[in-house]
């Protein structure tokens, strides 16, 4: 790497990490067999900002979940459905618990908790598509609620749709906040996201797929002396990661922006595409035609095997291999 050129990468690729460390969005997670109101799905920190992506199989079924809030807590909730779902699958939501004054009727297949209020928030979709910039991804709003509960206690929430199945989104909670498990996951959460909008896996990796193809055709043929070390050979496949992660994020974008009108988190997907296609240069640049391997050019490697992890690029193999190298041999055979 030619130090000019390698220190303005590397200064513009922490530039624009920095510009997002204190972005986030809600931590995924996916609620199975809570279809009764004793299984109802417990989320352990409501105030914590999550997103459930779960599916209705059938018309006049519930999913439940579950709660505790202490009195005057904010709670909020939001009800969606990706933009790719059928137009006539409307769900509704049901709260339940001590802080809530309505009485609200519900349908008989809908359990109740006796004694606590109950409120009906029908379900209805919103005008226009709304872009999510982290996944990236477009979904349609159906109904929200967001106030300060007057007591704490248990809350319930049901959600139910009277004649057909399909997949529902929750959000829960206004705490943005990641654990570094959570924040590390992230791209491998995505890819079940993008398959629960009804996307197949051959679809959400083609990017991927068609980058290392012809990246490593293009190499086969120029054959560089580089390859012939395991340094070289491995840390450039761990480029060609990061830039396929690059381009997957950037295909889903193309895609949400068929439904939903651009704003803003378009220019924070933009820094996501962009952070993992210039690791990848800076990998190729201590790989490719490099006729010396030094213990400086190692810890440059090291620095990106770990800003890859926390830029979401190479889903975790890039990073993890660019980490390998490090200690693996420069000779060549």
């Amino acid at each position: 790497m030619k130090p000019r050129n390698g220190h303005l990468l590397f200064f513009v690729i922490i530039l624009l990490m920095f510009s997002v460390r204190n972005v986030f969005a809600h931590a995924p997670d996916k609620p199975t067999d809570n279809e009764s109101l004793a299984a109802a799905y417990a989320i352990s920190d409501p105030t914590k900002s999550w997103a459930l992506y779960a599916e209705l199989h059938e018309g006049g079924e519930a999913q439940y979940y579950k709660f505790d809030l202490p009195q005057n807590e904010r709670l909020l909730v939001q009800l969606f459905v990706p933009t790719s779902e059928k137009s006539s699958f409307v769900p509704n939501l049901v709260v339940m618990g001590p802080g809530i004054t309505s009485q609200d009727a519900v349908p008989e297949y809908v359990e109740t908790v006796e004694a606590v209020g109950i409120m009906l928030l029908e379900g209805q979709r919103s005008s226009s598509p709304t872009y999510e910039p982290f996944t990236p991804s477009s979904f349609y709003e159906l109904a929200s609620l967001d106030q300060e509960v007057s007591a704490g206690g248990t809350y319930h929430l049901a959600v139910y749709e009277p004649s057909q199945g399909g997949h529902y989104g929750l959000a829960i909670g206004y705490k943005e906040q990641f654990g570094l498990d959570e924040f590390i996951r992230i791209p491998i959460d995505v890819i079940g996201i993008h398959q629960w909008e009804g996307q197949s896996l051959l679809f959400i990796f083609a990017p991927l797929i068609l980058t290392l193809v012809i990246g490593l055709a293009i190499l086969v043929l120029k054959r560089p002396a580089t390859l012939r070390t395991l340094f070289g050979g491995i840390g450039v496949f761990a480029g060609l990661l990061y830039l396929g992660s690059g381009f997957m994020t950037l295909t889903q974008t193309i895609l949400a922006l068929t439904t939903a009108n651009p704003d803003l988190g378009v220019v924070l997907t933009a820094i996501f595409v962009l952070i993992p296609i210039l690791l990848a240069l800076a990998i190729f640049r201590l790989t490719i035609h490099r006729k010396q391997i030094t213990a400086r050019t190692r810890v440059f490697m090291a620095v990106l095997g770990v800003l890859g992890l926390f830029a979401w690029a190479g889903l975790l193999i890039g990073p993890a291999l660019a980490l390998i190298v490090c200690f693996l041999p420069s000779r060549r055979f």
